[in-house]
């Protein structure tokens, strides 16, 4: 997988990604963003000024039962509790 990261100029496809699931909109089409392949294969955006390729080496499924803070049940009013990952960096681009 791959994290794109983008300056403060693009905060307004940062805001539209952030609070939009991939299950409801088409966010690469939305905001008009530019897939690249990665030395993976995996997808990455043209638009970023950091690309950092990743290998997923373990994953956990959140459980509520182990929120430490109680409060943080409430951004998951549909029980669709995120997934947790490690990862090896493989490879770091920079524009």
């Amino acid at each position: 997988f791959t994290l794109s990261f983008f300056d403060n100029s693009r905060r307004d496809i940062l805001n539209f990604c952030g609070s939009r699931s991939g299950r409801d909109v088409n966010k690469t089409e939305e905001c008009g963003l530019t897939p690249v392949s990665a030395d993976s294969g995996s997808v990455a955006f043209a638009e970023a000024e950091l690309i950092v390729e990743c290998k997923k080496l373990y994953f956990d499924d959140l459980l509520p039962e182990n929120f430490l803070e109680p409060s943080i049940e409430k951004n998951y009013n549909g029980r669709d509790y995120h997934r947790m990952y490690i990862a090896e960096i493989l490879r770091v681009y920079v524009k």
